[in-house]
């Protein structure tokens, strides 16, 4: 299988690194010093938690004009448009996968992109240390594709799978990058209120519970929406009697290295991306007071 990358930060890194590993040929679209990087020294990731270390050699190229069976887009949102522009130079039909914040679903992605689109979501979050993605799997979010019988997308679930990431299939992917993206805002907004220090945050006790308030009002008004899609797991823990039980977990979390790797270095180095989904959010939910008061700019966010 041939696989071009476009975005080498901490997703495009460990995805590529793995699937590079596991006999995949990985190609990375040229961006600046990052990509040089790639060049001289290859990808390399390593599992925060459990220590291991994947290297791979990939080629860099000046543009996306080859034969590929995949293209990995591992952008954030404002840099979705000038990463499809380039698109229009590819060979064939291939499977363009888009991994990121996307709360419009599909509307969000041109409609001249070559080959079949498909929206999913990483199973992963890091940080970026001296040419290394510093990362960890996170078990309760995995790697998400869409429920399609594109054998492309199966031979990627076999493949991650294979390299030990839980994979799952997702038959409402719109819906679920609503949800998703609901989530990851208001996480955002309570890290902001604490100067993006998960340990404060985990310490602060009103502004979890604000953020788990707004996290369930948030759900509830994409479900009155109908928007389907919501994960099961996000629906049980954020339901409105199990509130004492999410504030615990959330502390939990932010303790552990999860709070910084998975959300708190996220939150910090995409500011502007983390403020448009709560933007979004806002706009489209207006009838939750928790989650309006959680958006409200406070003096110290970032």
């Amino acid at each position: 299988m041939k696989m071009l990358i476009v975005g080498a930060g901490v997703i495009g890194t460990v995805y590529g690194a793995h699937l590079a590993a596991a006999g995949t040929h990985i190609s990375v679209l040229s961006h600046g010093r990052r990509t040089d990087e790639v060049a001289s020294r290859g990808l390399c990731a390593r599992d925060a938690l459990g220590g291991g270390r994947v290297g791979a050699e990939a080629e860099v190229v000046p543009d996306a004009g080859g034969d590929y069976d995949v293209v990995l887009v591992a952008v954030r949102r404002d840099q979705l448009a000038s990463a499809c522009a380039g698109f229009a130079v590819l060979a064939g039909k291939p499977a363009v996968v888009f991994f990121g914040n996307n709360p419009s679903g599909r509307a969000a992605i041109p409609g001249d992109v070559p080959g079949d689109v498909y929206l999913g979501f990483p199973g992963v979050g890091g940080v970026m240390a001296g040419g290394t993605a510093e990362y960890v799997r996170i078990r309760q979010q995995p790697t998400a594709f869409p429920k399609a019988s594109d054998p492309r997308l199966a031979m990627l679930e076999a493949t991650l799978s294979g390299r030990g990431f839980g994979v799952q299939r997702v038959a409402d992917i719109d819906g679920w990058l609503a949800y998703h993206a609901a989530f990851v805002a208001c996480v955002a907004a309570a890290l902001y209120r604490c100067g993006t220090d998960p340990i404060r945050l985990a310490a602060d006790r009103a502004t979890l519970t604000l953020m788990c308030r707004a996290i369930t009002g948030a759900f509830a008004g994409l479900r009155a929406d109908g928007t389907a899609g919501l994960p099961r797991n996000l629906a049980v823990l954020h339901s409105p009697a199990l509130r004492a039980l999410a504030v615990r977990y959330w502390a939990r979390t932010m303790r552990s290295p999860m709070g910084e790797l998975a959300f708190a270095a996220h939150s910090r180095h995409a500011a502007a991306e983390m403020r448009t989904l709560g933007d979004d959010m806002a706009a489209r939910i207006t009838d939750s007071p928790a989650l309006t008061k959680l958006l409200r700019p406070v003096e110290h966010q970032p």
